[in-house]
């Protein structure tokens, strides 16, 4: 049932009001429950894994200094908040790397050559992820929440302080840009297949 508060909910709101008393041992306690999570969705972003567990790190040291003035109201908008602070710090690290883009290694092995499905999956993960950074901040952060903290519309809501209205619009707004990007990709490969085809 919605609004329910579960015996995890208890456990986790005993475990953030001890962490925001100073209590180093609980931080510790939510650092071991939710870091693993954070640590996939920003590999999923960044495709490095040193750079995906830096930023992790750089997520719990936000964590650590805001959580004073975290309001706990269950367990999802405590992930929605983690996800927040995750998705932020990306935006940041995406922006820096922009100003130093460096080409893909054509050398680079992304995959076992012998696995075809394999190949097509991590092109499709680059893909999706490409896309992704051509969002606008807003609808990015409501994807994250939405699909990755697997949030309602009102938990999204209540997470970024707009109305469930505006969710649903920035929602809808970017799964269309999403789609539109992702069918211009298909159709600049196709048309640079045809191309190195009739060559």
């Amino acid at each position: 049932m919605p609004g329910m508060v579960t015996e995890d909910d208890n456990t986790l709101s005993r475990i953030i009001t001890r962490a925001q008393a100073g209590d180093a041992a609980a931080f510790g306690e939510i650092y071991d429950r939710y870091a693993s999570q954070i640590l996939r969705y920003l590999y999923l972003r960044t495709r490095e894994y040193e750079a995906a567990q830096d930023l992790t790190q750089e997520v719990f040291v936000r964590v650590l200094r805001g959580i004073d003035g975290f309001e706990f109201r269950g367990e999802k908008s405590f992930l929605g908040w983690l996800y927040t602070i995750a998705s932020n710090i990306l935006v940041g690290q995406l922006r820096r790397k922009r100003a130093i883009a460096t080409p893909l290694d054509e050398n680079l092995e992304v995959a076992d050559p012998r696995s075809h499905d394999a190949v097509l999956s991590v092109f499709e993960r680059m893909e999706m992820h490409q896309a992704l950074s051509r969002l606008t901040e807003d609808q990015q952060q409501v994807l994250v929440l939405k699909f990755f903290a697997d949030l309602t519309n009102q938990e999204i809501a209540a997470t970024i302080g707009r109305s469930e209205g505006a969710v649903k619009a920035l929602q809808h707004r970017a799964l269309l840009a999403l789609q539109q990007i992702l069918e211009q990709n298909r159709r600049e490969l196709e048309l640079n297949y045809a191309v190195g085809q009739s060559e």
